[in-house]
């Protein structure tokens, strides 16, 4: 890794920051990367800065750790998908707050960002693809939204988009899911198929451009290759920046 990260705790949210080499030129300010809650952004970072100056500008990237997944990243209460397990908690309004106007605004006022919401990117796997595309309907601090094997099955979620608009109508968004998803034994995680096809149908309606929405198809299921995932998302969604 070539670049450097810090680290920043807010409201007991851990947050990574990465900031790329050539953050040291005092001219520049950077397009930012939200992620919600990977393990490490150390090995998406080390794959991501090959293709800086050749396919896409540097970048920050924010990783922000979750204090409680099935809270933070669903919009709703909802019953767990096992018996065993949590309920889910529908925080994510209370996630999507703190994002904004703590964590966002720290990293807005202590780096040189690129402010305006069309240089800031917001993108998580699972629950938190879910959070990532829910918040392109509850504000305007995100004009790239990706949703990486999305929890787009969550109870009323496709009726929730149908019935809501995007902050953003010029937001470009990124979907991605396994083509072995599907065939999960839990029959609410089972219809993530259909329910994305649907979102990908919704979007192109919602959004300004169809071009502005895509949805990739990967092989595997939901937990092959997801730095990989992430890495194809990220590029995408910064390309033109």
């Amino acid at each position: 890794m070539r670049g450097s990260i810090d680290l920043f705790n807010c409201d007991g949210y851990e947050c990574s920051i990465y900031t790329p080499q050539n953050y040291s030129d005092m001219e520049l300010r950077f397009p930012v990367v939200y992620i919600n809650g990977v393990n490490d952004i150390r090995e998406i970072v080390d794959s991501i800065e090959p293709y800086f100056y050749k396919d896409c500008a540097s970048f920050i990237i924010v990783n922000i750790k979750p204090k409680n997944w099935n809270d933070d990243y669903t919009p709703w209460p909802a019953k767990s998908i096992a018996s065993n397990a949590e309920d889910f908690g529908g925080k994510a309004d209370n996630y999507i707050e703190t994002l904004l106007y703590k964590i966002k605004l720290y990293i807005d006022t202590n780096y040189r960002t690129k402010a305006d919401y069309k240089n800031n990117v917001l993108i998580g796997y699972s629950l938190g693809g879910l959070l990532s595309l829910y918040a392109l309907y509850r504000c305007e601090g995100f004009g790239r939204i990706g949703s990486l094997s999305g929890s787009l099955w969550y109870d009323k979620w496709i009726e929730y988009m149908s019935l809501n608009n995007p902050h953003n109508k010029d937001a470009k968004v990124y979907l991605s899911l396994g083509i072995k998803e599907s065939k999960s034994r839990n029959l609410r995680m089972a219809k993530v198929g259909v329910c994305t096809e649907k979102a990908f149908e919704i979007l192109q309606e919602q959004l300004s451009s169809e071009d502005d929405t895509i949805l990739e198809w990967n092989n595997g299921g939901h937990f092959t290759e997801i730095n990989k995932r992430f890495i194809k998302a990220i590029l995408w969604l910064i390309k033109d920046l």
